[in-house]
């Protein structure tokens, strides 16, 4: 999607959408899926051997339960279809929301490839910013201008 086409479905709908783009979840399911079962494998093959003592076993178990958490969480993106990106008259939400008013910046994107965000930093130092992942938007690029075009509409 386009710049243009945000603009006309924030027009006509009075907001644009951003689910999680599926494919993408998909191919981190099978990913963290594949890496589950793979150390869950191993482990128990270190396990029958008794070499799951000492600062290795630990960390064969701490890779195990990050692989559970990541297969998990996105699977329950999958099923759920969330969170979701909206970006409407009042702000910009992500689970949370925050109101035009009350954001300072919009960031350019950041992050390894393939993981980029864009931080949406709130002016109440205490609040967390909002991230829009690559995980909602694939071109983060062309989004950035084009929120902190409708930010600068809405401060003035």
């Amino acid at each position: 999607m386009s710049a243009e086409t945000w603009t006309s479905e924030l027009e006509s709908k009075g907001s644009v959408v951003f689910p999680p783009r599926r494919g993408r979840l998909t191919i981190r399911l099978a990913g963290f899926g594949l890496l589950m079962v793979l150390s869950a494998w191993t482990n128990v093959d270190h396990i029958r051997a008794g070499e799951m003592s000492g600062a290795l076993g630990v960390l064969r178990l701490t890779a195990l339960a990050a692989f559970v958490y990541g297969t998990g969480l996105t699977l329950w993106q999958l099923i759920t279809n969330r969170p979701v990106v909206k970006v409407d008259a009042d702000g910009i939400s992500r689970g949370r929301s925050l109101r035009w008013s009350g954001i300072t910046s919009i960031d350019d994107p950041a992050g390894l490839p393939g993981v980029r965000a864009v931080q949406i930093r709130p002016a109440d130092r205490r609040t967390r910013p909002i991230s829009i992942p690559q995980d909602n938007v694939e071109d983060l690029d062309a989004l950035t201008p084009w929120l902190r075009s409708l930010h600068d509409q809405h401060r003035s």
